[in-house]
Formats: C-alpha cells, sequence, structure tokens
C-alpha cells in the first residue's frame, strides 16, 4: 500500500486566483448510433469550469445492461484563465444483436434538471478483436491431433502502483501510475484479459476520495523499455492520472491485482508445431 503525505501551503490563498475564469457548462453526449455487441456503448455527462459535485442516476435502458462508470477531467490555460472539463461516462453492454431504443430521458447534474433526447441505436455482430502484445500469432496455425505434455514457464514480469511523489502540499498534485513490467528475460507467453472491466474496477479501489482527478485516459497499451535497478524490462502503461487532494488527509493506495492468461508450453514440441494451454493467473502488486 502507498501512502502520500498532504501538507497546507501557507500561502494557499493563491489557488484560489484562477477559480473565476468561465462559466460553467454541461453537456450530455450519447454513445454512436451503430456499435459491436463485444463493445461498450456510453452515456457522458461533462461539466466545464465547475466540479461535478453530483448528479443523479442513469437511465435504464432496455437490451443494454450497466457496466459501472469511468471518470476523467482536463485543465488548459488561454490566455493566463484556466479552462477546466471533468465527465463521467457510464458503460452499457448489450445483451444481443439488433435495434435498440435509448427512450428521452432527465437527469440532474449539480442539482440542475435537464432532458436528452433518446434515438435508436443498432447492435452487430462482434468486432474483431486485435491481438494484444502478449498474445502468440501462430497460436493457432498449427493443429496437433495428439494430446500432448505442457509445462508451466514462471513469467518474469509484474504489476506496479507507484507516485511520483511520497509528500505534497495542498492543491499540488500527485501523478500515479500503474503499469505491467516484463523483463527482457521473460520467456512465458502471456496476454491481457477482459483489461476494461479490470481497469474500471481498479481505478473505483484506487481512486482517492475528495480528490481532483486529471485522466491522461490510455487508449492504446504500448510496451515501452525501462531499466530498474539495472534490470532491461519492458513496461505497459495501463492506467495514469494526477490527483489533486481537496484535505488534509493522508492519501492511501490499497494493493490491487491484475488477470492475465498465461500459456503453459507443450514440453517436447515439434519443429513445426508449437502448442499452448491456458491458464488464467491474477498478478499481484
Amino acid at each position: 500500500m502507498n501512502i502520500v503525505k498532504v501538507i497546507l501551503l501557507s500561502f494557499l490563498g493563491l489557488l484560489g486566483l484562477s477559480s473565476t475564469a468561465y462559466s460553467q457548462e454541461v453537456t450530455v453526449r450519447l454513445g454512436p448510433d451503430q456499435f459491436a455487441i463485444n463493445q461498450l456503448w456510453t452515456i457522458t455527462i461533462t461539466v466545464q469550469n465547475e466540479r461535478l459535485r453530483n448528479y443523479s442516476n442513469f437511465p435504464e435502458i432496455q437490451g443494454l445492461v450497466k457496466r459501472g462508470t469511468s471518470s476523467s477531467s482536463s485543465t488548459n490555460y488561454v490566455n493566463g484563465k484556466m479552462s477546466s472539463s471533468q465527465s463521467i461516462i457510464q458503460n452499457y453492454q448489450a445483451t444481443s444483436e439488433g435495434s435498440v431504443v435509448v427512450p428521452d430521458f432527465d437527469i440532474t447534474i449539480n442539482n440542475q434538471s435537464f432532458s436528452v433526447k433518446g434515438k435508436s441505436i443498432t447492435v452487430t455482430a462482434p468486432a474483431q478483436q486485435r491481438r494484444s502484445n502478449f498474445q502468440d500469432p501462430f497460436q493457432d496455425f498449427f493443429q496437433q491431433k495428439a494430446p500432448s505434455e505442457f509445462i508451466e514457464v514462471e513469467a518474469d514480469a509484474f504489476l506496479a502502483l507507484t507516485t511520483d511523489k511520497n509528500e505534497i502540499y495542498l492543491g499540488e498534485g500527485i501523478t500515479t501510475t500503474l503499469a505491467f513490467y516484463v523483463a527482457a528475460s521473460n520467456r512465458a507467453d502471456m496476454k491481457f484479459y477482459d483489461l476494461g472491466t479490470q481497469i474500471t474496477e481498479i481505478i473505483k479501489k484506487i481512486k482517492p476520495e475528495n480528490s481532483w482527478e486529471e485522466n491522461f485516459n490510455i487508449d492504446n497499451i504500448n510496451g515501452e523499455p525501462i531499466k530498474i535497478k539495472g534490470v532491461q524490462y519492458t513496461q505497459y502503461k495501463i492506467y495514469q492520472a494526477t490527483y489533486f487532494p481537496l484535505n488534509l488527509e493522508p492519501i492511501n493506495f490499497p494493493s490491487v491485482g491484475l488477470k492475465l492468461i498465461k500459456y503453459n508450453q507443450v514440453k517436447n514440441p515439434s519443429f513445426f508445431r508449437q502448442e499452448s494451454s491456458r491458464r488464467l493467473r491474477n498478478l499481484l502488486q
């Protein structure tokens, strides 16, 4: 568990100078008119130049099931003035292919009621999933007729939640990174498993209460070389955000886990044939 200490600055009043930048603007954006059944459809609330203090429940939609929420925020400076944006995204999963009607609905945001016009959306067949960085591209190419004996190869990898500081002032940001590290010496074959759902649950656990979040919104997970205590690793950043505490309470980051699919290798592979056996593993920090 990581703990970050928050300290009060004597000139804290200076932090309030940029709060009178622009007027509040609220938008509610519906997801696309068409999406695949193995993808998520979303409704997004965005508040500009004011904190998203409260909001009512997102609508229940026949044919869609709620699959958790995520959040993001950003801050921009134009001509010395600050413009901020904070969003809450409700994820939905379709139960079947076909047409789904999103009805008109009302939603309350920061104690103000908004009417949103619905629409009809189409759920299509599953979209082809891109292979992750850990998937063996040849695993389905060769076929083995006779059963084989598999051996387990230990993974030389770990998951870590890190911060750029251990002590900050009230109003100062702390950048938090959740990343998966694979050693150059690793010989185990792995790939990510249901990563979108796992990230949503992990964010719920690690996001500090009473903190303003600026999410880096990592869309593509790409490996970057990095050295840790002289050992070469590939770092895969899964989630990264900067948190700005709103009080003097210490920030406690709990331990979290990440499930991956790890492949066992065939004991005596032929020259033209390779096999693997899947096993779901939980890699803890």
